[in-house]
């Protein structure tokens, strides 16, 4: 492989990584709006609770809190589902038992020494390699 093939190659590699880090800042991005619009969302309940309080109607009306407590879980799932998607674009991954995040290719945990789990699917490797039937 000559200079500029590796040259090329090299800025290729760049580019890819520059991209994939643009799309999880994007991702990040979002998940800090969300989280803005979670808070918004507890100080609306704040306030209806207070308010049942203040007027002596202990406890608040289901109804008057339902619509809050639906878009907290929209949110909410949509916030795992972007924090998925960065943990798909990356090449870490998170330790269960200390929660520090090691490169995808450990074995263990430099910090706690945690084991992880090798997920093997070996039904669907033996239908790829025409070992196996799907039923």
């Amino acid at each position: 492989m000559s200079f500029m093939d590796k040259f090329k190659a090299g800025v290729a590699e760049a580019g890819s990584k520059a991209k994939t880090m643009v799309e999880i800042n994007k991702l990040k991005l979002q998940n800090s709006g969300k989280k803005n619009e979670m808070n918004e969302q507890f100080q609306e309940i704040g306030k209806v609770v207070f308010e049942a309080v203040e007027s002596g109607m202990w406890p608040p009306e289901r109804e008057r809190l339902e619509t809050y407590i639906e878009q907290l879980s929209r949110l909410k799932w949509e916030i795992e589902q972007n924090e998925l998607q960065i943990k798909n674009l990356t090449d870490v991954k998170t330790c269960k038992s200390c929660g520090q995040q090691a490169a995808i290719q450990d074995r263990y945990c430099s910090v706690c020494g945690y084991t992880f789990e090798i997920v093997q699917e070996p039904e669907v490797r033996a239908i790829e390699l025409g070992e196996g039937s799907p039923d």
